[in-house]
């Protein structure tokens, strides 16, 4: 389908690890909403610090789907 632009995820980052999609703030359809939400997944990160003690954050994840040339 050559479809190409990007996807923007909430994202919960949680103080002990843990990572959750909220919601598709912005999606493209055809499957890629989908597939970025998988690769969200598999992001690795430090948690937030507040006062040197890792806290919750929820922060705007912007997935660019672009084609190869």
């Amino acid at each position: 389908m050559k479809l190409e632009g990007e996807v923007l995820l909430e994202v919960m980052f949680g103080a002990r690890g843990q990572l959750q999609v909220n919601r598709v703030v912005r999606g493209l359809g055809h499957g890629l909403d989908e597939s970025a939400v998988a690769a969200a997944n598999q992001m690795r990160f430090k948690p937030a610090l507040r006062n040197g003690v890792p806290v919750d954050s929820t922060a705007i994840v912007h997935v660019v789907f672009q084609l190869a040339y």
